[in-house]
Order: C-alpha cells, then sequence, then structure tokens
C-alpha cells in the first residue's frame, strides 16, 4: 500500500528505544500529541452517538491520518459503550518486515500519551498455541498498528494491547490457530479484537465506490468466499476477523463510516484514491452460557 501524501509524515520508521533498561516500540509521534489533539478537538465538534448495540466484540478502523476523524469518532463511540482489557489490534504487515508471516511482539509502546502496556500473558499464549516467536523487528516503520497505539491509549488509558501483523503472505494452518485462539478470548467481553485496514487503492473516485460497493456486501453477510476478490489492504486479516467472530454467536456488521481519501482533501480529481470504512460486530442477543 502507499500511504497518502497526506499521511505520509506518520509513517516513519518505528524503532526500539530503551530507556532505564527497558525497551519500547517508539516513533517521533511518541513525543508530539498536537496531530491526535488537533483531531481530537475537531471530532468533538461532531459527537457522535454511541454504538446502538452494546454487546459490540470487535471493530475495523482506517490506518490513514487523512481519515483522522473516522478514527476519533470511532474510538469515542466505543468508549461509550465498552471498557476492554485487551485489544488484539491486527494490521497488515505492508512492507514485509520481521522473520515470520504473522508477527508478535510483547513490547510496550511508548506514545505521546504514556505507555501503552502489551498483554504478555495473551501474546504467550498465542505463541505458545502457533509457535510463533517474538518478532519485534517486523513492526518497524508499520503504521497500520502505530498510527493507532496513542489513540487506544488516550480513550482506552488502562487497556493493554496484544499488536499483530499479518503478512499477505500468511500460513493458512498458522492462520486457522490464530482463529481457534481469537474465538476463545472473544467469548470474554474484556476482549475486544479490532482490525486496522484501509480498502480500495489506487483507483478513481467512482471505482473505488464500486469496488466499495462490494466489499460492504460481502463484510455484511460473512462472505468468506469473495474475501480474496475484494480491494482491500489486509484480505487475511480480514478472513481471521470474520472467521472467528462467526464462532461465537450470531453476529451483525454495522457500517458506521464511510469515505475516501479524495473527499476528504476536497480533491475530486485524485488518481489514486484510498478508501475507508469503520465497522462495528455486536452480538446480536446476549450468550446465554455464563460466559463473562
Amino acid at each position: 500500500m502507499r500511504p497518502h501524501k497526506s499521511v505520509a509524515l506518520l509513517c516513519v520508521p518505528l524503532f526500539v528505544w530503551c530507556a532505564w533498561s527497558r525497551a519500547y516500540h517508539y516513533s517521533l509521534w511518541s513525543d508530539n500529541s498536537q496531530a491526535y489533539l488537533e483531531a481530537i478537538r475537531e471530532s468533538s465538534l461532531r459527537i457522535p452517538e454511541p454504538f446502538a448495540r452494546r454487546n459490540v466484540r470487535a471493530g475495523i478502523v482506517t490506518h490513514h491520518f487523512l481519515a483522522s476523524g473516522m478514527m476519533v469518532r470511532f474510538f469515542e463511540r466505543l468508549r461509550d459503550t465498552a471498557s476492554p482489557g485487551t485489544i488484539i489490534l491486527i494490521g497488515p504487515n505492508h512492507f514485509h518486515h520481521g522473520r515470520g508471516n504473522i508477527s508478535l511482539s510483547s513490547l510496550p509502546w511508548k506514545t505521546c500519551f504514556g505507555v501503552v502496556e502489551t498483554d504478555r500473558l495473551i501474546i504467550d499464549h498465542i505463541k505458545a498455541a502457533t509457535t510463533l516467536a517474538e518478532d519485534t523487528e517486523a513492526f518497524t516503520g508499520e503504521h497500520s498498528v502505530g498510527v493507532l497505539i496513542p489513540l487506544i491509549h488516550y480513550y482506552f488509558p488502562h487497556s493493554r494491547v496484544v499488536p499483530i501483523l499479518i503478512d499477505v503472505n500468511a500460513n493458512e494452518s498458522q492462520l486457522r490457530i490464530l482463529r481457534g485462539v481469537l474465538t476463545q478470548l472473544l467469548r470474554k467481553k474484556q476482549f475486544f479484537l479490532l482490525l486496522s485496514m484501509d480498502f480500495s487503492h489506487d483507483s478513481t473516485a467512482e471505482v473505488a465506490e464500486t469496488r466499495d460497493r462490494d466489499a460492504r456486501q460481502a463484510i455484511s453477510t460473512f462472505d468468506m468466499d469473495r474475501i480474496g476478490q475484494l480491494y482491500l489492504d489486509c484480505h487475511k486479516g480480514l478472513w481471521l476477523v470474520l472467521a472467528a467472530l462467526r464462532e461465537i454467536g450470531p453476529i451483525k456488521a454495522d457500517i458506521e463510516e464511510h469515505s475516501n481519501s479524495s473527499r476528504l482533501s476536497r480533491n475530486p480529481s485524485q488518481r489514486n484514491v484510498t478508501s475507508y470504512f469503520t465497522i462495528c460486530f455486536s452480538l446480536k442477543t446476549e450468550r446465554r452460557d455464563g460466559a463473562n
């Protein structure tokens, strides 16, 4: 995926930063809150209603800062609806960094709003189940996770994160094992599954709209056979999220917002349009099996 010009500065290299003998994931944005606070202030002028369904278990949100208003409104709604102890954040490995095709890191993240701790117990559980190893280098320069973690900490300062990067060449057998682990976790309300993903790329706005209609239909109906045909940047991550959600009960997908870079930048002649959705997934009915 080629980042839009106006978000290029956000895609700065992440590296491991050491202080007081502790290592962190760190970026230049870890010390600069201005862009995030401006986005939060601008969005506060359009305070959204909370998500209609109270049993929200997962979501999809963009990682292009051009669409920062969509990010902010998603997290504002989620904060009024849920209080997850752990957010499992899945994003594409755009640049194929690291040693594996599915990457995990238990390092905390230094952000402009404070340090975000990872849920080491869950990360160790995933590593044991999938035979994956720590792969901190995969997160170097990866904005699909790095851009969202400061907002996660701003809106959920007590939540821990489990960052997972999915490469386009991710091993299917490991994905299926990971699906089983995520299904078990999602049966408990303290876990929330968030997919950082953008949709159509490098087209006109008209072509993006056509592609997005297909994506909207496939996601809303959990049409797993069509995922590989959609225009988006994390096909296997989307399969993973939808496959896990299908196992926990009847799920409804609600399209909260939809836009694209042409519309947001007010440039109707743009030729390299990227499109965005924010989507929430909710259990249609409360479980009656005693799950927490």
